[in-house]
């Protein structure tokens, strides 16, 4: 399998000036530029530049994958717009990291897989889904930052037992605050499970102690705007018509600071260890329900096949006589299938074996026939 890189970067604020696109289309001879986006894939080569100098300097959001397990997504922001003491509290030094870089500052998150990924995935158009989670960064929702978490820990604890007494295990760590809002995903949010690979059942053990989003945390900034005087009216409406990065973002910081600060209630951290446990007994139960759904499920089509068990015999021996194709020993060896599915749900075995030797006998000179018959154990 060939390798294969694929990088994107996006503006999410302002698009590119003339002079920007065109010092970013010189790259690379592969990348392809428009006003608000970059994208360059290779097959046997790399990008020459570091593309976090190429988010800093020019974008907002970059993703970046490649078929032998690294994935990456990073968001640049304006100095001083993040709140840095809650979000390093998510952070490590490998997987998810916060760096300043001259006046901006860049928030990656970067898995890698040794084994590579599960599935691979349609990667155009999926930066434009999970962009929308720098919004979300800025506004203090951090469950972006958590389930990054999750993934660090699921990675770092795969090279330590359990019960290894080693201080280093990551086991025994415990989670950071949990935001509100995990047991229901947004869009964005479920793409960044997915990209990344998420265990699901540990997302849901996570979710357990996290409350609903309340309609406060959901600010209604009507109201606030009125208490803004009017020159930092005019300072802000006119730095967005200049386009100045980030000036969004600093009139919500703005207007929410005159607000009371929303707590998320917190109980006991758990560790690592703890979710983990959670999410198997969520995964085992998932996998109970799933056993029973298809034992009914199973139960229903013999109860319904039971009453059109006669009809299905005279199928397979029309079939069988109106000629010698592929298709038709295909659709009778199917038929006898599902008879023999219900011969073993009545117990009526031993009758299904005396009628399908007949029909053996009877049709013993095709070989092809037979030779299907014979894969199944029947003959």
């Amino acid at each position: 399998m060939s390798e294969y890189q694929y990088y994107e970067w996006q503006t999410l604020e302002r698009p590119l000036t003339a002079t920007e696109q065109k010092a970013v289309d010189g790259l690379s001879s592969h990348i392809d530029v428009t006003s608000t986006q970059a994208v360059v894939t290779y097959e046997w080569g790399d990008f020459k530049h570091d593309p976090i100098q190429v988010l800093a300097k020019y974008f907002d959001a970059h993703l970046y994958l490649a078929n032998w397990g690294t994935r990456r997504l990073a968001f640049r922001f304006p100095k001083g717009l993040l709140d840095m003491a809650a979000i390093e509290a998510y952070c490590d030094e490998d997987h998810l990291t916060l760096e300043t870089i001259g006046d901006v500052q860049v928030l990656e998150f970067e898995m890698d897989e040794e084994e590579g990924f599960d599935e691979w995935m349609e990667e155009r158009g999926l930066l434009s889904t999970l962009g929308r989670l720098r919004d979300d960064l800025l506004q203090g929702d951090y469950r972006a930052l958590y389930l990054a978490w999750l993934k660090t820990m699921s990675l770092e604890s795969g090279d330590y037992d359990e019960d290894e007494d080693d201080p280093e295990n990551f086991f025994s760590d415990s989670e950071p605050p949990v935001p509100a809002g995990l047991k229901r995903l947004t869009p964005s949010l479920q793409a960044l499970v997915d990209f990344f690979e998420i265990d699901p059942f540990l997302v849901s053990a996570a979710a357990e102690l996290s409350p609903s989003l309340s309609p406060a945390q959901l600010a209604d900034f009507s109201p606030l705007i009125s208490r803004l005087t009017r020159p930092e009216c005019d300072e802000f409406l006119l730095k967005i018509v200049n386009g100045e990065p980030g000036i969004v973002a600093a009139l919500r910081k703005r207007l929410l600071s005159a607000e009371k600060p929303q707590t998320v209630p917190q109980t006991k951290p758990r560790t690592f260890r703890e979710l983990l446990k959670i999410a198997e007994n969520l995964r085992k139960a998932a996998a109970k329900r799933h056993t029973e759904e298809k034992r009914k499920k199973h139960i229903a089509e013999m109860q319904e096949l039971a009453k059109r068990e006669a009809q299905t015999w005279l199928e397979v021996e029309q079939t069988l006589a109106s000629g010698y194709t592929a298709s038709n020993y295909e659709h009778a060896t199917n038929l006898l299938g599902n008879l023999q599915q219900l011969a073993d749900f009545q117990g009526t075995q031993t009758n299904f074996n005396v009628r399908l030797g007949i029909l053996a006998e009877k049709y013993k000179a095709r070989t092809a026939l037979i030779g299907r018959w014979k894969k199944k154990g029947w003959v």
